[in-house]
């Protein structure tokens, strides 16, 4: 199997090792064709790892601008101009572009995942980032308590479903899923106290929700989405000899290549853990 560097990131970055180097450590395990091992690789590595490395350095960069504003002023107060009667708030530059980008690129990991499907079940989703389809199809072809149909479904509502409404109102603008609102650093004032609340977004009525914590959350889910999927959906191919997929803890993870996952004779079947979902402030 060829790995060509096509990125500026390394095996030092987590996306990059647990969608490359674990997803090639995994797949000769099971009982796949090359050509099925080398269609596998290429979804996670040329088209999944692409667009979640993007959603990551957006959600990075606007960490830390935000970040920095917010310790600016929590070090010297926010600028009062104009003999007291205006005061100055930190804006973050191109934000409702950047937040777009996001969701765009979020929404095409999604359906770039849901290919696995076609390569080991010959089930096309045609493109569509549809995980309540994905879910249907799971539930008749495994059964409704199938790890992996329980997984995805649990997915599905907690935070694929919001995501993917965020990205259809960005390009429908007032159709099904609303319009998608975006606002950059905003205030409150009490008598002479001026608050300064960092960077929101939300849909119509739902309610406001920080943009730099749902981001992170959006790519740590979707990071983990892509292992688990394409894991449980090996474990239907598995050979017959006492192997097992094993997790890696966090603080024994090689810091030059922190793959979650990885292959043991010995352990206990492997529980995936709940996913986070984004937090909504008032």
């Amino acid at each position: 199997m060829r790995i060509q560097q096509i990125l500026d990131e390394g095996t030092t970055n987590p996306i990059v090792a647990r969608l490359s180097v674990q997803t090639q450590n995994l797949l000769p395990f099971y009982n796949l064709s090359e050509d099925q091992r080398q269609k596998i690789f290429g979804i996670m590595f040329a088209e999944v790892q692409p667009k979640l490395l993007t959603c990551s350095r957006i959600s990075k960069d606007l960490e830390t601008e935000v970040r920095g504003h917010q310790k600016r002023i929590d070090e010297v107060g926010v600028e009062i101009q104009a003999g007291g009667r205006a005061y100055k708030i930190p804006g973050i530059f191109d934000l409702q572009s950047r937040a777009e980008t996001f969701l765009y690129h979020a929404k095409s990991v999604l359906r770039d995942l849901t290919k696995i499907f076609l390569v080991l079940f010959g089930k096309d989703f045609n493109n569509s980032a549809r995980f309540d389809l994905v879910v249907e199809w799971t539930e008749t072809k495994f059964g409704n308590q199938d790890e992996l149909t329980r997984m995805l479904k649990e997915d599905e509502s907690l935070w694929i479903r919001p995501l993917v409404r965020m990205r259809n109102a960005v390009e429908h603008p007032g159709g099904k899923s609303g319009t998608l609102h975006v606002q950059n650093f905003s205030s409150e004032v009490t008598g002479s106290t001026v608050r300064v609340l960092e960077p929101v977004w939300y849909l119509d009525n739902d309610k406001k929700s920080p943009i730099v914590l749902d981001m992170a959350v959006f790519t740590d889910n979707l990071l983990t989405l892509g292992e688990q999927t394409l894991i449980l959906c090996l474990e239907k191919f598995k050979k017959d000899f006492p192997i097992v997929v094993v997790e890696i803890a966090e603080s024994d993870r090689d810091p030059n290549c922190p793959v979650r996952y990885k292959m043991a004779v010995d352990g206990s079947k492997i529980k995936f853990p709940t996913p986070a979902t984004p937090k909504a402030t008032e």
